[in-house]
């Protein structure tokens, strides 16, 4: 899912670009091996991986097909560890309950996949940084423009000179877009270069702009200068519902008040700085 950002910088030595990335990279999603490992916490998800570990489940080989699965979710379930065991006890379909038959760290051991346990309680479960909110973002992107009120239709796909750079996601659904095109017969998607200058704001116009209750002066999520305040309370949404609560009584203002509101608020204490509008997928 995309949504748009508006991220709000003070005039500085800093270079644009360098301001735009290094405000939003602690809010990059990313686990061990991503991201530093101070930015990361433990994301206990044991009670998933007991439901894979106690369901009733079947398993029945379909050939080129892949694999059919019966019983419940298997959220943590490596399906290729369970093929290569149906493979070396003979068997097309398998019936099982997990927990009938190993304790769950032989289970774990033997069949789970994407997790870690950690170190001091046993919990199982992956390291993940708790205010991930992006996988990667564009300036601009497929809202070019809608900063200063100027998002028309666009028949191509935008191309952003600013950006969190390569993105496995981002490389997939531009290749399913390409193959779906072709599959239908359709020419190839245009490219269209995201002009900067459409993508950048000041404050003080877009505060005038969200009194005069123009559209282009609300997006869906506002991130807050480098430390004005801490990162946990920097980024300002709207879903799954308004918050972080705290930030919006550093800002003097109520979540009863309404989003529009919550905006004001923001350009008016940031009046003499800037803002960019980004694109950003979660």
């Amino acid at each position: 899912m995309f949504a748009l950002a508006y991220v709000i910088l003070p005039f500085s030595d800093t270079p644009p670009a360098e301001a735009i990335r290094a405000s939003l990279a602690p809010f990059q999603r990313g686990q061990r091996g991503d991201l530093p490992e101070g930015w990361l916490s433990f994301h206990d998800e044991t009670e998933a991986l007991l439901q894979d570990y106690e369901a009733q489940l079947t398993f029945t080989t379909q050939g080129n097909s892949g694999m059919r699965i019966e019983g419940g979710p298997t959220w943590h379930l490596n399906t290729n560890k369970v093929l290569d065991e149906m493979r070396r006890l003979g068997l097309q379909s398998w019936n099982i309950r997990f927990a009938d038959t190993m304790d769950i760290n032989e289970f774990y051991d033997r069949f789970a996949r994407g997790l870690d346990r950690h170190p001091n309680t046993g919990a199982f479960g992956r390291w993940l940084n708790p205010l991930g909110r992006w996988d990667w973002w564009d300036l601009g992107g497929r809202f070019d423009g809608c900063i200063i009120g100027d998002q028309r239709p666009r028949t191509g796909r935008s191309v952003a000179q600013l950006s969190s750079g390569a993105n496995p996601g981002r490389i997939i659904l531009a290749n399913i877009a390409d193959r779906l095109a072709e599959a239908l017969g359709q020419e190839p998607v245009e490219t269209l270069d995201v002009r900067t200058d459409q993508n950048i704001e000041l404050v003080a116009t877009l505060l005038a702009d969200a009194r005069a209750n123009r559209d282009n002066a609300c997006p869906s999520t506002i991130v807050l200068p480098l430390e004005t305040i801490e990162d946990r309370l920097r980024w300002l949404d709207t879903w799954p519902g308004l918050g972080p609560q705290e930030a919006f009584a550093w800002l003097n203002v109520s979540s009863q008040s309404g989003w529009d509101a919550i905006v004001r608020a923001v350009y008016a204490r940031f009046e003499n700085h800037w803002a960019a509008g980004v694109a950003y997928h979660h």
